[in-house]
C-alpha cells in the first residue's frame, strides 16, 4: 500500500487532494516591465463568513453556495501603464468551486464585468459608463450585457476556477515532494478551458524580496531552490476560441516559479501585449503569523 501510495504522489493527484498552500497568504505584491511597459499588481487573502459575502442571487436557484459557514475572498488591485483595476473573486473553501466574481476596470474602457457561478452555467453581466454616469458607481452604471453561459460537457461535474486562482493550486502542487502534475477547469470571461499544471524538477534562481511573518519586514535575497510549473490551456467545448487564455494579462506559454522553502510564487513568466516575454516578479510578502 505504501509503495502504490508512493507510486500516486510522483504522477499525478487530484486537485481536490493538494493542501491549500494560500491558506497562509496574506498579501502578495509583483511588478513587472520596465521603463514606459510596467504594471503591479497586489493580491489579498482572506476568510470572511458566508453571510458576509456579497453574493448575488440569480433566477432559478441554481446559485452555487459555500458548503460551510465560510467564504475565501481573493482581491486584486492593479495598474499597467495607464490603467487601473480591481477584482474579487469568492469561493468555497470546502470544494475549491468559484462563487462569483466581479473585475472592475478604469481608464480608456471602464467597464463592470461580473459573473456568477451556476450549476452547470455561469451567468456573464457587463456595465459600461455613459458620458453622464462617468462620476456614478460601477453598480450604477448602464447594463451592456447580460447572458446565462452554459458550461460544456467537458467540465463533467469538476470544480470551476477562475484564472487568478491558479496561484495557490500551481504552489501546492509544487510543494509535493516530487514532480506531478493536475488539470483544473478554469473559467475565462467567456470560455472554459481545462489547464494542466505540470511540476518540473527541482533549480535555483537568485531571488529578492520583502517577507513579512507577523513580526515585521525582513529582507529575503540570494539563491532559493524553487520549482517550475507549466500551464497548458485547453480550450473546451465547440466553440472558436474568443479571446486568449491569460494569468496576469500573460498569454502564451506561462510557467509560475514557486519557493520550495515558504510556497510563494516567485515568478510568473510569459508574453506580455506587445512587449514580448515578460517575468512578473514577487517583491513583497505578508504570510499569517500562525502559519509555519
Amino acid at each position: 500500500m505504501k509503495a502504490f501510495l508512493a507510486l500516486l504522489a510522483i504522477l499525478a493527484w487530484p486537485a481536490s487532494a493538494l493542501a491549500d498552500t494560500s491558506a497562509c497568504w496574506e498579501e502578495l505584491r509583483f511588478s513587472a516591465g520596465q521603463g514606459w511597459a510596467t504594471a503591479t499588481t497586489t493580491l489579498r487573502f482572506s476568510t470572511i463568513p458566508s453571510s458576509q459575502a456579497a453574493l448575488v442571487t440569480a433566477a432559478g436557484g441554481r446559485d452555487l453556495l459555500p458548503g460551510g459557514e465560510s467564504v475565501g475572498l481573493l482581491e486584486a488591485e492593479f495598474s499597467a501603464m495607464r490603467s487601473r483595476g480591481e477584482l474579487q473573486i469568492w469561493f468555497d473553501p470546502i470544494s475549491g468551486a468559484a462563487l462569483q466574481s466581479r473585475r472592475v476596470g478604469f481608464g480608456k474602457e471602464s467597464r463592470l464585468k461580473s459573473h456568477r457561478f451556476l450549476a452547470g452555467a455561469v451567468r456573464r453581466e457587463r456595465r459600461a459608463p455613459d458620458a453622464a454616469d462617468a462620476l456614478g458607481t460601477p453598480e450604477t452604471w448602464p447594463l451592456k450585457s447580460a447572458s446565462e453561459i452554459p458550461l460544456p460537457p467537458d467540465v463533467d461535474g469538476s470544480a470551476v476556477i477562475t484564472p487568478l486562482m491558479l496561484l495557490s493550486r500551481a504552489a501546492a502542487l509544487a510543494m509535493r515532494p516530487q514532480p506531478g502534475k493536475v488539470d483544473e477547469v478554469v473559467f475565462t470571461d467567456t470560455q472554459a478551458y481545462r489547464v494542466v499544471l505540470e511540476s518540473r524538477g527541482e533549480e535555483t534562481i537568485n531571488a529578492s524580496f520583502s517577507l513579512d511573518r507577523g513580526h515585521g519586514q525582513e529582507a529575503v535575497n540570494g539563491m532559493r531552490s524553487v520549482r517550475r510549473v507549466d500551464l497548458r490551456p485547453h480550450l473546451l467545448g465547440d466553440k472558436a476560441e474568443e479571446e486568449p487564455f491569460s494569468l496576469l494579462e500573460l498569454e502564451g506559454e506561462t510557467a509560475l516559479i514557486i519557493d520550495r522553502a515558504t510556497g510563494l510564487p516567485m515568478q510568473i513568466r510569459g508574453n506580455w501585449l506587445r512587449v514580448g516575454t515578460v517575468t512578473v516578479n514577487l517583491y513583497r510578502a505578508r504570510l499569517r503569523s500562525n502559519c509555519p
